[in-house]
């Protein structure tokens, strides 16, 4: 058996054996995890249909399909590079940075059976989550298709599954794109790696590839198209680098928009276009597997970084903490630092949030359209900073009880009680977190003029759900926690991490209350008790909530440790 067919075999079995556990052996937990994933595309589909809605009434009425357009176009951009980065993070993990890699390159198996084996798992670990978006997405769009502004009207069954049918083979051939894309970026990470170690050819090579996508951004846009509306030429036509032809995005979003007009010649060019383009990517990545694998491999893990004797940098204790929280977080933020995957990750979440705050300006004089859109886009780009942060926690602070595994041993054996090593890892969670979200919040309310008053007022919200969601991954993460897994990527993906970050969605919605509830029209004859009614429900929730699962997780990592 191949290393491809070994791959295939073991993921098979693996989910046979997990569909059995969840509907044989644990049927309760696999029902609440139905649940809650269900209750999640039910919360997403009505958010995106409510879209869909509010873009048909009679002020957008003309404008709705290039809306749809270009906010779809914007959809796939950022999709785009966030499952390319997580699918090249978690592949170059796979074929570099575990175990498993060293393993594997010790048996007889070729570099292209090492590398398709490696990039088929990372890229089904990195895209299972894009279903949650794309199912209430589609179903958004196939609703808003058969019945136009929510009136009721005749259809045909065999054309409308047609329609989903379609619509899901373009977000899969998009998945695919962003897989093969993810796969070549991992060897050229593993490649890039030990340029920046050297220097002058990093800085030179980071230099040269940002011209070369930074060219293909700007050859994208150089097309004009007719905009006579002032609103489409201030917002949409100020945004047209998302829909830029030479990037797999806006071919996404042609096939799925020709998907629901049934454009069926559109449709095949454009799935073919994306199948095409990962095929081709896959080619190049194999190519260069059978070249270098083994040879950054080996400048990876079998050889020292430098000649130079490595000496030991002193621990700098965190200031203005207790010396013994300062020492366990400093601990964690140098193994965090360490890691270029999750350096990679942790720019890649709040960079792209950063770019697309810093892109309001592009904007103009849209809220003069309608000045009813600055506090709408305020809050939403809380809840994008929210989204980010509760992933950041997911991925960097759901895994961290867990894979103390291999040492619990020694925290057994330290000074320290199992309380403190989770106050300490709490702690640790939002010195990395909160300074990144709060400015992203500040930057986000000076792009929109919004008043200090405000601006403070949605950074305290942004504060209480940092803590917030780091309370509640640390008390998950000791409660299903997985002490023989040394894999974070795999601990997020499973149950664990997908209950986490359900549950973190419910806690930001319910802090999203607090938020929107003094923006509303009919708050403003409360005066200024509305904003004291709206961050007391905020700091009540957060309270309970943080003082509920750190008790969850001081409790249980007690017991395990």
């Amino acid at each position: 058996m191949g290393a491809l067919s070994a791959t295939w075999w073991r993921l098979w079995r693996s989910g046979r054996n997990t569909v059995h556990q969840l509907v044989i052996q644990q049927p309760i937990r696999g029902i609440s995890l139905g649940l809650v994933v269900l209750s999640v595309w039910l919360m997403l589909g009505a958010l995106f249909l409510g879209l869909l809605l509010f873009l048909g009434q009679a002020n957008y009425q003309g404008l709705k399909p290039r809306l749809i357009e270009s906010l779809l176009s914007l959809f796939f951009f950022t999709l785009f590079f966030l499952v390319t980065i997580s699918s090249t993070v978690l592949i170059w993990g796979s074929l570099f940075r575990s175990r498993s890699a060293t393993f594997h390159a010790q048996m007889p198996l070729s570099d292209r059976e090492l590398f398709w084996g490696s990039s088929i798992e990372g890229g089904l670990w990195s895209s299972w989550a894009v279903l949650v978006l794309a199912v209430p997405l589609v179903g958004a769009l196939v609703l808003d298709r058969l019945f136009p502004d929510g009136l009721w009207a005749p259809f045909s069954l065999l054309p409308t599954m047609l329609m989903v049918g379609s619509a899901l083979i373009a977000m899969f051939a998009f998945i695919i794109c962003c897989i093969g894309a993810g796969a070549l970026g991992a060897l050229l990470l593993a490649r890039l790696i030990p340029l920046l170690r050297r220097g002058l050819k990093g800085i030179i090579v980071i230099i040269t590839a940002g011209l070369m996508f930074g060219a293909v951004l700007v050859l994208g846009t150089l097309e004009q198209r007719g905009e006579p509306v002032a609103f489409m030429g201030e917002v949409i036509g100020k945004l047209r680098f998302a829909e830029n032809p030479y990037l797999p995005p806006w071919w996404a979003q042609q096939a799925l928009s020709a998907a629901l007009q049934a454009q069926w010649a559109t449709w095949s060019y454009f799935v073919a276009l994306m199948l095409s383009s990962a095929m081709g990517m896959g080619i190049i990545g194999e190519w260069m597997a059978a070249r270098r694998l083994r040879l950054e491999l080996d400048a990876l893990t079998g050889r020292p970084e430098s000649r130079r004797r490595s000496s030991s940098k002193a621990w700098r204790l965190i200031p203005f903490i207790p010396s013994d929280l300062g020492l366990l977080a400093a601990k964690d933020l140098r193994l965090f630092l360490r890691e270029p995957a999750q350096v990679l990750q942790f720019t890649m979440f709040f960079g792209l949030l950063a770019f697309y705050l810093l892109m309001l300006p592009r904007v103009g004089r849209a809220f003069l359209f309608d000045d009813w859109w600055r506090p709408v886009v305020s809050l939403l780009n809380l809840t994008a900073v929210a989204m980010a942060l509760a992933t950041f926690t997911g991925r960097f602070v759901y895994p961290l009880l867990s894979l103390e595994g291999r040492r619990l041993w020694v925290l057994t054996l330290a000074p320290w009680s199992p309380t403190r090593v989770v106050t300490a890892k709490f702690t640790f969670a939002l010195l990395v977190g909160l300074p990144v979200s709060v400015a992203l919040v500040v930057l986000s309310g000076k792009m929109l003029s919004l008043s200090y008053g405000i601006i403070a007022y949605q950074a305290g919200i942004i504060t209480c759900m940092a803590i917030g969601f780091s309370a509640g991954a640390l008390g998950l993460g000791a409660r299903l926690a997985d002490y023989n897994e040394d894999n974070p990527a795999k601990l997020v993906a499973g149950y664990g991490g997908t209950i986490n970050l359900m549950v973190s969605l419910i806690f930001s919605g319910l802090l999203l209350v607090g938020a929107v509830f003094p923006l509303l029209p009919g708050s403003a004859s409360l005066g200024p008790w509305r904003w004291a009614a709206g961050g007391a429900w905020t700091l009540a929730v957060t309270w309970i909530w943080s003082v509920i699962f750190l008790r969850m997780a001081w409790r249980w990592f007690a017991n395990r440790g």
